[in-house]
C-alpha cells in the first residue's frame, strides 16, 4: 500500500445563530506555501464527498479546503429556509478560511458552489486569485436544474433503490459507468440516515431558500464579467445539458483568462477526476501559484 503523503484533519466550525459548517483540511507533509490552496464548495443539494475522490490528486503537493455548506452532509441544519441565505453560506466560507489561515484561494465549485465563486471572486480578488467549475454557468435559473430539484425527494430508499434512483436518469450521461462507479456515485449523494436506510444528504429547506435565491439574483453575469485578473476554468460534460457549449464557450469569450473544456462521457455533473479535468486544473492552479 501506498503511503500517504498528506494529512486529513476534520472539524466544526461554528458561524453563528446556532449554525455550523463541516470542513475537511487536507494538507501535504511537506510546507509547500509557494502552491496557492483550493477551496472545494458543493452544489445544492451535494455535499464535499463529491471532492473526495478528487483531494488526493492535489493535496501531497498543496492544501485543499472541502466544505459542507449549511445545510448539506454533516453542516448544521435549521428548519427555517431564512439561515441558508446565500450572502449569510459565502460569509461563512469567508470566516472559515479566515479562521484555518487561508488568505488566498483557487476556488472549485459546482452549481451553487459555483455561484458563490462567482460572487466571491467578484467581491474579494485579493483572495480568490482563481476559479474552477464543474459544469456551471451564471444561470440560476435552470430548467434541468429545475428537473434535478424535482426528482431529489427526501424518501428513505434501501442502498440499491438509492443507486437505480441515479442510475436511471442520468445512464445515457456517463455511458462508461459500470456497478462499482454508479455506487461510488451513490455514496457521494445519499447518506446512510438508519441501518439499511439511504437519503439525499442535504436538509429540505434549502430549497425554499434556493427559490427566493434564484428570483433575486437570476443571474451572476454581472459578477461574473468583472473577473478579469484571475484564471478561470469552465469544465464542462459533453453530455450536459445543465450547461451547454455555447453558453460556455460565451463566458469563455468574455474574460481575458477563462478557458472552456469539454469532458468526453460525461454529463452533469463532472467527477472531476477524468484525465481531462484533472490535466486543466494543474494548469490553472500553476497560473494561480505565480500570483502568490
Amino acid at each position: 500500500m501506498l503511503q500517504r503523503s498528506y494529512t486529513v484533519e476534520e472539524g466544526v466550525f461554528s458561524v453563528g445563530s446556532s449554525m455550523s459548517v463541516f470542513y475537511r483540511d487536507f494538507r501535504p507533509l511537506t510546507d509547500n506555501t509557494d502552491k496557492v490552496p483550493i477551496v472545494y464548495l458543493p452544489g445544492l443539494m451535494r455535499t464535499a464527498r463529491d471532492f473526495d475522490r478528487v483531494a488526493s490528486h492535489f493535496a501531497d503537493e498543496r492544501r485543499v479546503v472541502t466544505v459542507d455548506t449549511r445545510g448539506r452532509g454533516r453542516g448544521g441544519r435549521s428548519d427555517d429556509p431564512a439561515n441558508y441565505d446565500f450572502d449569510q453560506m459565502i460569509g461563512d466560507v469567508w470566516a472559515l478560511t479566515d479562521h484555518l489561515g487561508v488568505e488566498r484561494m483557487v476556488l472549485v465549485g459546482l452549481a451553487l458552489g459555483a455561484f458563490m465563486s462567482w460572487r466571491m471572486a467578484s467581491r474579494r480578488p485579493d483572495r480568490v486569485i482563481g476559479v474552477v467549475v464543474n459544469d456551471t454557468g451564471t444561470e440560476t435559473v435552470n430548467r434541468v436544474g429545475k428537473k434535478m430539484v424535482a426528482l431529489a425527494d427526501q424518501g428513505e430508499y434501501s442502498f440499491d433503490e438509492a443507486l437505480d434512483k441515479l442510475r436511471e436518469p442520468n445512464r445515457k450521461n456517463f455511458p462508461d459507468f459500470g456497478l462499482e462507479d454508479w455506487r461510488a456515485y451513490t455514496l457521494q449523494v445519499y447518506a446512510e440516515t438508519t441501518p439499511g436506510k439511504w437519503k439525499r444528504d442535504f436538509h429540505p429547506a434549502i430549497l425554499e431558500a434556493w427559490a427566493g435565491t434564484k428570483e433575486r439574483w437570476p443571474s451572476l453575469w454581472d459578477e461574473y464579467s468583472t473577473i478579469k485578473e484571475v484564471p478561470v476554468l469552465i469544465l464542462r460534460g459533453e453530455n450536459s445539458e445543465f450547461l451547454t457549449l455555447e453558453q460556455a464557450d460565451k463566458m469563455a469569450g468574455a474574460l481575458p483568462r477563462a478557458k472552456t473544456v469539454s469532458v468526453q462521457g460525461r454529463g452533469h455533473p463532472l467527477l472531476l477526476d477524468e484525465p481531462a479535468s484533472l490535466t486543466a486544473i494543474r494548469e490553472v492552479l500553476a497560473q494561480a501559484d505565480i500570483k502568490l
